[in-house]
């Protein structure tokens, strides 16, 4: 009899699991089991089952809300993101993709021929954290965009997550930024010179409309006016010479030749040249081009000053192929540059030497831009700098 019963007991504790089970599966989480007219050792286990369910129904909640969040937040952003598969399949893009690029969600990446021919084998020869500039042809406006790509694995596979951001926005963006920092150092540069000159000269008239001026001491003032009205005038023709930069004119140059010149100017032991192919040919304005890496070389020169027979500058230089750059990298095993003074190194007027002018490293970045490439600077405090010139290649 009571074998009987527990028999029974045991199917229905065994239904009420499978409940819960088919509801996990199902991802249907409404399931509720009454407990009345239940055994206790039923209605314990018919609790826990409810409790269960109710954690579930909790954290899908929670997931749901989180997803909801991540998507507003990803279809708010200015970039076109794009998702897809390791055959290109897109399983997912954010609303600027859609609206921006085809006006409709594509399923396959290659539809994106439709607005450039060569866009889907890019992307999907892309290697991860590179970064290209693709030119597209939307509905007939010509558009220019930053391409960027990561890889990530997710339940079995491998995704990969395409960037695409406007880069007139960035650029603007970029030049508002710049324009700011430069103001910034212009008023202080400028004030800099004109307080003292102001308090003098208000001193000097004060004193002869009372009588009481003095020759020595009228003298020194008027030498000191005049200093920081030299300096003003210098700082001036600096700007001038900034600002009024002529555009390169392209020739192509042998890599071996700019080298060798330099070689003739920085003869110390302690320079080091390292160059892959001499032959390389790049398409530069030969003495702008010249111009910066001689800055760059002074640069190293002086941090390496205090290091005497330890000193060490390096300049490396090599084609990378495959993303058609050719790269100039100037190495020192100089005092390094402090981080916070990093990202105001290729800022007009700004230096941390009592006798620079601060549009050394700015004209080189100018320079470089107007030549389709990029510098950038690795430092670390006591350990050196590493500055990275990147050209375009010729016929690569």
């Amino acid at each position: 009899m009571f074998s009987w019963i527990r028999n029974i007991i045991t199917r229905k504790s065994v239904g009420h699991l499978r409940k819960m089970l088919e509801a996990i599966r199902m991802r249907n989480f409404t399931l509720h089991i009454a407990t009345e007219k239940m055994t206790e050792e039923e209605a314990l286990l018919a609790e826990e089952i409810n409790s269960t369910i109710c954690e579930f129904r909790e954290k899908l909640l929670q997931q749901e809300m989180q997803y909801g969040y991540f998507d507003t937040l990803l279809n708010t952003v200015e970039a076109c993101l794009i998702v897809v598969d390791e055959v290109g399949k897109v399983v997912w893009m954010n609303r600027t993709a859609i609206n921006t690029l085809c006006g409709f969600r594509i399923t396959n990446i290659q539809m994106l021929a439709s607005i450039n021919a060569d866009l889907p084998k890019e992307m999907l020869t892309m290697m991860p954290g590179a970064q290209k500039l693709i030119h597209l042809d939307i509905r007939e406006k010509k558009m220019s965009m930053s391409l960027s790509m990561v890889k990530y694995y997710r339940k079995g596979q491998y995704f990969r997550l395409f960037s695409m951001q406007n880069m007139r926005s960035v650029l603007q963006e970029n030049e508002l930024d710049a324009q700011k920092k430069l103001i910034s150092v212009l008023t202080h540069e400028i004030m800099n010179s004109l307080t003292p000159i102001i308090s003098l000269s208000e001193t000097l008239c004060n004193s002869w409309e009372a009588g009481s001026a003095d020759e020595e001491d009228t003298l020194m003032a008027l030498k000191a006016i005049h200093r920081r009205s030299d300096g003003l005038l210098k700082f001036v023709e600096n700007y001038r010479r900034l600002s009024k930069l002529s555009a390169p004119v392209l020739k192509p140059v042998e890599i071996g030749k700019i080298i060798a010149d330099l070689q003739h100017l920085f003869g110390d032991e302690y320079f080091h040249y390292d160059v892959a192919d001499p032959s390389d040919t790049i398409p530069m304005d030969y003495h702008q081009m010249e111009q910066v890496l001689i800055n760059l070389l002074k640069n190293a020169q002086e941090a390496v000053a205090d290091k005497a027979s330890k000193a060490s500058v390096t300049i490396h230089a090599f084609a990378n192929r495959p993303e058609r750059i050719y790269i100039i990298e100037v190495k020192d095993n100089g005092c390094g540059i402090l981080p916070d003074v990093q990202e105001h190194i290729f800022i007009p007027f700004f230096t941390t030497k009592n006798n620079g002018s601060g549009i050394g490293l700015s004209l080189c970045r100018q320079i470089v831009n107007n030549h389709g490439g990029t510098i950038s600077v690795k430092s670390s405090t006591d350990l050196g700098s590493t500055f990275t010139v990147e050209l375009p290649l010729i016929n690569s």
